[in-house]
Order: structure tokens, then C-alpha cells, then sequence
């Protein structure tokens, strides 16, 4: 690895900090019990794959493979839209206040977003994805430009 290759890698940790995720409900090894948890990324370390989860009472480490975070804005917007025929869907509603909170609202907001689509398993293709994609997408992005 260049020293090029580890600055990308390195802005792409600092990008992670922050960011809303929750751990997958069928995670296999889970010693800190958060299986299904919502928390914010405190510390990330690509290379490693070790991904710090600040959940209040304590912080996780995990995987990439088994963190789901958000789509971005857009692409939850554009599968609203795909929605729209049943605007008086229990889904429909669920994925509209999930892309207005990831849009416009803070970490708090953020926190509720995540909540929701946690707990409505049928939106969750539309609005987040693993975290592990998302990494591989950005870097992979990086490298094409």
C-alpha cells in the first residue's frame, strides 16, 4: 500500500465517525448482547475491519459485515417514490419518516430513523444496506476516479 492508498482509507475512517448503524439482528458472535441495537460509530479502522460502536451504556467492536447503515438521501428517496401508489401503507409511512430524518435530522434524529427501519424489516432493502457494501462502494469510487 502507497502512502496515497492510506490517506483515502484514512478520510474514509474519519467519514465513518458518527454515522448511525445498528447491528444485525442474526449476528452469529455477540458477547456485548447488542444483536438488533442501534448505536453510533465512535472509531473505525478499515484496514482492520474493526468498526467501534458507542450504544450509552458501553462500546462494541465489530465487523463491517454485521452493521447496517443508511443508503444515502437520494436512493431512500428515489424507493419512496417507488411507493407512492399505497401512500396509506403502514411501509410507506415508516420509509417517509426514515428518509425525512435521514435527510434533515441530527445524530438524535438519525438515531430514531434507524429505529424505525430496524423495527420494520420490510423497508429495511430500501433504506439501508450492509456497512461492508458501502466501504467497498466508496473505496472502490476513490480509486476510479
Amino acid at each position: 500500500m502507497n502512502d496515497l492508498d492510506f490517506f483515502k482509507i484514512s478520510g474514509a475512517n474519519d467519514k465513518l465517525r458518527g454515522e448511525v448503524v445498528f447491528v444485525h439482528p442474526e449476528l452469529f458472535a455477540d458477547p456485548l448482547g447488542k444483536r438488533n441495537q442501534v448505536g453510533v460509530i465512535s472509531e473505525a479502522d478499515i484496514a482492520l475491519d474493526n468498526i467501534y460502536v458507542d450504544f450509552r451504556d458501553k462500546v462494541g467492536l465489530f465487523s463491517a459485515d454485521a452493521l447496517f447503515t443508511f443508503l444515502r438521501s437520494d436512493q431512500i428517496h428515489d424507493n419512496l417514490v417507488n411507493l407512492l401508489q399505497d401512500k396509506t401503507s403502514v411501509e410507506f409511512k415508516a420509509l417517509r419518516s426514515v428518509e425525512l430524518l435521514v435527510r434533515y435530522g441530527d445524530v438524535t434524529e438519525k438515531i430514531k430513523a434507524m429505529q424505525t427501519a430496524r423495527d420494520f424489516p420490510a423497508i429495511q432493502p430500501m433504506c439501508v444496506e450492509v456497512l461492508k457494501d458501502q466501504i467497498f462502494r466508496d473505496i472502490s469510487n476513490q480509486y476510479g476516479r
